[in-house]
């Protein structure tokens, strides 16, 4: 079994993805919420690259009798005219069980769209980096953990997450070969797993996040092993348990 790593959405191209098992990370915020809310009993989530999309994507399931919840944001705010934003706390077991979301955020779900070639894609977070590292072991395929970053650029809260599932899954199997750049997510997990503030304290995405008063979200998105749900993409291309 290999481990390998992507730096961010911009580095899952086609020739990357082909008939390879992906787990797609995106800690501030969208893979947080995807899990979730499918772990609060949301039906599926539809990922939509644009705002456009998300629109004709909640009208076509509208006409065809199945009324679907809005959710997403650019640039970390609520799009306008959309039911939620991109808030993982927000997406509670009243409003989301049974639901259909059409969700589209600036990083996340394009990351999830780049990767749409995989044979698997699984999401996955801190909060659920554990039952990811089981799953993957309980597998035993190579698998590229995808860093979703921020416009393009690596961030730290996703690389700390990718070296989360690397640790975890090294520690249970010390055969697991991690490539280079896995090692050194690997490592920086390693330096900051007491403390994943402490390393993310002078980060430009942390800090703007928190800047804008989503302390709560930060807070939660950090906490790490609360969550058993493995959510992966179906052949429709719609992310379920």
């Amino acid at each position: 079994m290999k481990i390998d790593a992507c730096i961010s959405a911009a580095d899952v191209t086609p020739d990357k993805v082909l008939h390879k098992y992906f787990v797609v990370i995106d800690v501030f915020r969208a893979t947080s919420v995807i899990i979730t809310a499918l772990g609060a009993g949301a039906a599926r989530v539809i990922p939509a690259v644009t705002v456009e999309e998300a629109f004709r994507m909640r009208k076509s399931l509208s006409e065809r009798g199945h009324p679907a919840l809005l959710g997403g944001e650019r640039h970390a705010v609520k799009v306008e005219g959309f039911d939620k934003g991109n808030s993982p706390v927000s997406y509670t077991a009243p409003e989301v069980r049974g639901t259909t979301i059409v969700f589209t955020t600036t990083n996340g779900t394009r990351a999830i769209n780049n990767a749409r070639a995989a044979r698997r894609i699984y999401i996955g977070a801190l909060i659920n980096a554990g039952a990811v590292s089981r799953r993957l072991l309980a597998e035993g395929r190579d698998v590229v953990l995808v860093c979703s970053g921020r416009e393009d650029n690596y961030t730290l809260e996703d690389a700390l997450c990718a070296g989360m599932i690397a640790d975890t899954v090294l520690e249970t199997d010390p055969s697991v070969f991690l490539t280079d750049i896995a090692r050194t997510m690997r490592d920086i997990y390693c330096l900051y797993r007491d403390d994943l503030r402490k390393g993310l304290a002078n980060c430009q995405h942390y800090n703007h996040i928190m800047s804008i008063g989503l302390q709560d979200d930060v807070e939660y998105c950090l906490r790490r092993d609360i969550c058993d749900t493995v959510p992966y993409v179906d052949e429709l291309f719609n992310i379920v348990v």
